[in-house]
């Protein structure tokens, strides 16, 4: 078994169940994609995106999504909050939840989030580990990856890739929005983060997958990234988006979750 700090990635793999067949076409294609709901310290519903992702030993409890850190807690005009109410509803489409709605469990965090001072607005605007592992409650024993099949991961990957499928269901969108984009470097007060042209993804985007090897056949790939970093993702008018860089801290994150999930 992979040790916390020594994981570089795991594989994906296919869903164990059938989809419905009374789903979309465009949203069958994505049935680890969904959209994460919480409330803002309890009062403001909001939303972003998250992905049914592989943890870091074969066999587990297949329980785990991705999604931003600054979905789950962060400042906002220099006011801190958290999130509660964590619910996720995997290949969510027209207000409906054709997979079930799944329940948060427990949310990890990479070390160097949690601590850092609140409110210090540059920290949570433009923060350079933008991602959070959430274990999910299981459904009649089954976990989330079960039932769609899960994306793999990689860290460490060059700063320039072409080709990747990004996706993201903004608050005003009726649907998974894609997009497939070549990415590029950029460098923010000193902190280097993922670039790509994503039109349309405004508010609600955060936290989704950034793709290598995107198999529409299986409606998996493998994740190098998510939306968030810098800008919290991106501009209010939705393109570019932005990615934190994943290196050994975000394999120990997922270590983590999957050491607890069993």
């Amino acid at each position: 078994m992979p040790t916390i700090g020594t994981v570089t990635g795991a594989a994906a793999f296919a869903p164990h169940a059938a989809m419905p067949a009374a789903t979309t076409r465009a949203t069958a294609a994505f049935p680890t994609i969904g959209k994460l709901t919480y409330k803002a310290d309890g009062l403001l519903d909001l939303s972003c995106t998250a992905t049914v992702i592989q943890g870091t030993k074969v066999p587990n409890n297949e329980e785990l999504i991705l999604t931003a850190a600054h979905c789950i807690e962060g400042t906002t005009a220099g006011i801190p909050y958290t999130s509660t109410n964590l619910a996720f509803s995997p290949m969510w489409h027209d207000n409906q939840s054709p997979l079930g709605v799944w329940t948060a469990r427990k949310v990890f965090l990479n070390s160097g989030w949690m601590h850092c001072p609140i409110p210090v607005v540059n920290c949570k605007t433009n923060p350079a580990d933008d991602y959070a592992i959430i274990v999910l409650d299981p459904q009649n024993g089954r976990g989330v990856g079960d039932v769609t099949g899960a994306d793999g991961w990689l860290v460490n990957q060059p700063s320039t890739i072409s080709g990747v499928t990004i996706a993201g269901i903004p608050s005003s969108a009726s649907q998974t929005l894609v997009t497939v984009s070549d990415t590029t470097s950029v460098t923010e007060s000193g902190v280097a983060y993922r670039q790509a042209t994503t039109p349309g993804f405004t508010d609600g985007s955060s936290g989704g997958p950034w793709l290598e090897h995107f198999n529409s056949a299986t409606g998996a790939g493998v994740l190098i990234g998510d939306t968030g970093g810098f800008e919290q993702g991106g501009p209010a008018s939705g393109t570019p988006s932005y990615s934190d860089t994943w290196d050994s801290a975000f394999a120990s994150v997922v270590a983590a979750a999957t050491n607890f999930e069993g």
